[in-house]
């Protein structure tokens, strides 16, 4: 299997493709109408106002936007180190087109890059259910609209971050090492060369998960001075090197012009600036867990945030089924780390979801395509919930280990006879139509008034 040819659309792909394609499509463009006026000025500064005071969204970063209008980095590229070189085009021929029409097509820009991203994650995902566990077409069919009917897999799909570009390049990698597996091939040294390049680019921890895949898919041939060359040392070297080119070439002087602005308007409003980070610094000490220290990595990790109460209500609760109450609002600024549901069918719901994941791991555990996921989700448990990286809201990383939820009901449905299987398959279908319904109704509503 060419690793290029995967993105033609099969035959029997074309009417969920074309259903999830106008989801998106509908969604992306509820996002850009919510303030179609403030997102599209052509201003030539003030980016970073225009957008951050009107687009807030469960605390997903709206810095792509930001990036493409006018240049400003403010995400971390050491941990996104091709994001930037990603981006970089995209801003020269806005930067243009502003200066042209004296409009921003940022908005637009990201919208197309967010619908293919969600467009071939569907893809991909129904390829594993259909080509890896050889499940029957119209389930899975039901198993990927299940997982994008969870809250924080559909609200990626819209918003201008780079969680659901990691969702394709990760389900990406599992169709192509799941393939290999299947058919005992072994994962090329080249191969893992782009995966590794495209998925650590995108988010460092998406490339130890590639890397992951490769010793799952090889064994001990992992192991070879071939393959440790040039699919895992190349890559990591080239994206070392393309973000320290980014550090200097950009970087250092966008951060000499930000603390000139920052010394000016500290010198013109001192006491409003000292205002607004005294309200901002204590609303997080009162709102979020403590850092375990100042370091550059202890500051992001957290161990006072409670586990068990950050499993119900945000890693397997905000996850799939989104709250009522404080919707889709940023921990950061004015959403608690913990709400609790309106509703106790919120909580039957979990309890049935978490329970058939069980039961899946129970019954996938020993194949290993399978024992790859678990490994990847491990990964996840073990940077969020045990070190508490990121763990005030956890449920944003939900694209980087939720499909190992559905992918645990195709295990389950493969290990029933023929009635349980008809029950499960039913049950699956109410709860894929439920959250559709519940996730995408609020999250409509939510952009429909703001």
């Amino acid at each position: 299997m060419h690793i290029f040819n995967i993105f033609k659309v099969k035959k029997e792909e074309r009417w969920l493709a074309l259903a999830m394609f106008a989801v998106f499509v509908m969604f992306n463009a509820l996002v850009i109408a919510s303030h179609y006026h403030v997102y599209t000025m052509g201003a030539h500064n003030g980016f970073w106002s225009l957008f951050t005071k009107n687009f807030r969204m469960s605390g997903y970063d709206n810095w792509s936007w930001i990036t493409i209008s006018g240049m400003r980095i403010h995400f971390v590229t050491t941990r996104h180190p091709l994001y930037l070189t990603f981006l970089y085009p995209l801003y020269l021929l806005n930067h243009w087109l502003i200066q042209v029409f004296g409009y921003n097509f940022a908005v637009y820009f990201m919208a197309v890059i967010i619908i293919f991203s969600a467009f071939y994650a569907v893809l991909f995902m129904y390829r594993i259910f259909r080509e890896i566990l050889g499940l029957k077409q119209s389930d899975s069919t039901i198993l990927t609209l299940f997982l994008f009917s969870f809250g924080h897999i559909l609200i990626p799909s819209m918003v201008p971050d780079h969680f659901i570009i990691s969702l394709m390049l990760l389900s990406m990698t599992l169709y192509i090492t799941g393939k290999k597996i299947r058919k005992g091939q072994m994962l090329t040294a080249w191969q893992s060369l782009v995966l590794t390049f495209f998925t650590a680019g995108m988010a460092t921890s998406n490339g130890v998960k590639t890397l992951l895949a490769g010793l799952f898919t090889n064994g001990r041939k992992f192991f070879t001075w071939k393959y440790i060359t040039i699919g895992v040392v190349l890559p990591v070297l080239l994206l070392v090197g393309i973000q320290q080119s980014q550090y200097y070439l950009l970087e250092v002087p966008q951060k000499a012009v930000i603390h000139k602005i920052e010394k000016i308007k500290r010198e013109k409003d001192p006491k409003g600036v000292a205002e607004h980070y005294r309200k901002r610094n204590a609303w997080q000490r009162s709102h979020l867990g403590q850092p375990v220290g100042q370091g550059a990595i202890t500051r992001w990790l957290d161990v006072s945030t409670p586990r068990t109460t950050t499993l119900v209500e945000n890693f397997f609760g905000e996850s799939i089924q989104l709250h009522q109450r404080y919707l889709l609002k940023d921990v950061s600024w004015n959403r608690p780390v913990f709400v609790s549901y309106s509703w106790i069918v919120n909580y039957v719901v979990e309890a049935v979801i978490v329970l058939l994941f069980i039961l899946g791991i129970l019954l996938g555990r020993r194949r290993r395509f399978f024992q790859m996921l678990l490994a990847w989700f491990a990964c996840d448990v073990t940077l969020h919930l045990i070190l508490g990286f990121g763990i005030t809201e956890v449920y944003i990383m939900t694209a980087g280990w939720a499909f190992i939820i559905p992918i645990a009901c195709g295990y389950l449905l493969k290990g029933l006879s023929h009635k349980p299987r008809r029950l499960l398959r039913g049950l699956l279908l109410v709860l894929t139509i439920y959250l559709w319904i519940y996730n995408g109704g609020q999250t409509a509503y939510y952009l429909l008034n703001l």
